[in-house]
């Protein structure tokens, strides 16, 4: 028979999360296997009285890297001619990024297709010729020239941008600042209900971590010419702002008292 007592303290309930309370508590010889089976990987609380809280805590960083999607769509009547096309105008797109000093290393290929264009007239299919589409992602450390860079890359023949996010080099490094935020603020939250509840916190006797990845920021699909020249010449180019990277880890932890 498990004994458990539910402690319904506080209004602050709400405020300071899922709390769980347990007292001594002795485990029936049928459960005695399974509770064998799980102490080869979990600390046993077995015997122990426990809070269980959950923790969040956010850093806010400024990014330090950009990647960009852009690329180029060719036609011809023929696969080939639009292939041959496509590789021409893209050593253009390449020399232009080399100038501002992209390395070939920060230069990968996300998309490369040939596909049939076909029309409808009468109600008949009519092959009218080929599309390939090749699309790149440039990694760029220079945030305050992600704006002229796209528009070095389109005077030297891309057609399409697709996409632009902004990231950290030390995410990892942000990440566990978080977990530090998180786990201060676990531990905040336990003292406060332990004393609402007339018990102290003894420690620690079982953490884990809930974190999932921090996606970076996103902008939407944009054409590279869907901004007239007149207009990018009045707003000096391209423009795009990183702002700013929220990184956040959670963790849940189990004190003893």
């Amino acid at each position: 028979m498990i004994i458990s007592k539910s402690i319904k303290t506080l209004g602050c309930t709400t405020l300071l999360g899922a709390v769980l309370f347990t007292g001594l508590a002795t485990a029936p010889a049928a459960h005695a296997a399974t509770a064998e089976s799980q102490a080869a990987n979990t600390v046993s609380t077995v015997g122990l009285r426990t809070i269980t809280v959950s923790g969040y805590g956010e850093v806010t960083v400024q990014p330090d890297i950009a990647y960009i999607q852009l690329g180029l769509n060719t036609t011809g009547k023929t696969a080939q001619e639009a292939q041959e096309k496509n590789a021409v105008q893209f050593k253009a797109i390449k020399t232009a990024l080399e100038k501002r000093n992209v390395p070939a290393k920060d230069i990968q290929t996300v998309r490369f297709s040939t596909m049939p264009d076909y029309s409808w007239d009468n109600n008949k299919q009519q092959l009218r010729g080929y599309q390939v589409e090749q699309i790149i992602q440039v990694t760029y450390r220079d945030l305050a020239g992600v704006g002229p860079l796209m528009d070095a890359a389109t005077a030297a023949g891309a057609n399409r941008i697709d996409n632009v996010s902004f990231s950290s080099e030390k995410m990892e490094a942000h990440r566990l600042d978080a977990t530090d935020a998180a786990l201060d603020n676990a531990r905040q939250k336990a003292e406060r209900i332990a004393k609402r509840a007339g018990v102290t916190i003894k420690g620690a006797v079982q953490i884990s971590d809930g974190t999932s990845p921090t996606p970076p920021i996103m902008y939407s699909q944009v054409r590279a010419d869907s901004m007239p020249a007149s207009e990018k010449a009045i707003n000096g180019g391209s423009q795009v702002y990183p702002g700013e990277l929220k990184v956040g880890s959670s963790v849940t932890v189990t004190y003893s008292y």
